[in-house]
């Protein structure tokens, strides 16, 4: 995994398309704090099946399986292949934003 690019999975959600397909949308966060979509190429299912996202964490994704399509209104990165899933360390940190 030497040429890996960590990436966050901040959005899992299940929607139902107007004639009753059902998907999963994804969304990532950009180095400059932007949301954009994150789409799984049909053989990326196919060969990493038990590695696709279920809930947010992180995928470690080889450099050369990954490009960001910027031919539409929004840019969308597109993954071939997925190294390793990461989960999140979730905390409570009310804390440092409430006294």
């Amino acid at each position: 995994m030497a040429d890996t690019k960590k990436i966050k999975v901040v959005e899992v959600n299940e929607i139902t398309a107007n004639n009753g397909n059902k998907f999963t949308a994804y969304k990532t966060v950009n180095k400059d704090g932007r949301k954009m979509d994150l789409r799984f190429t049909r053989d990326c299912v196919a060969k990493c099946a038990d590695l696709i996202p279920t809930e947010p964490c992180f995928i470690h994704v080889p450099v050369t399986e990954a490009n960001v399509d910027q031919t539409r209104q929004f840019p969308v990165l597109w993954v071939k292949e997925i190294a390793s899933v990461e989960p999140f360390e979730r905390t409570n940190n009310l804390d440092e934003w409430f006294d």
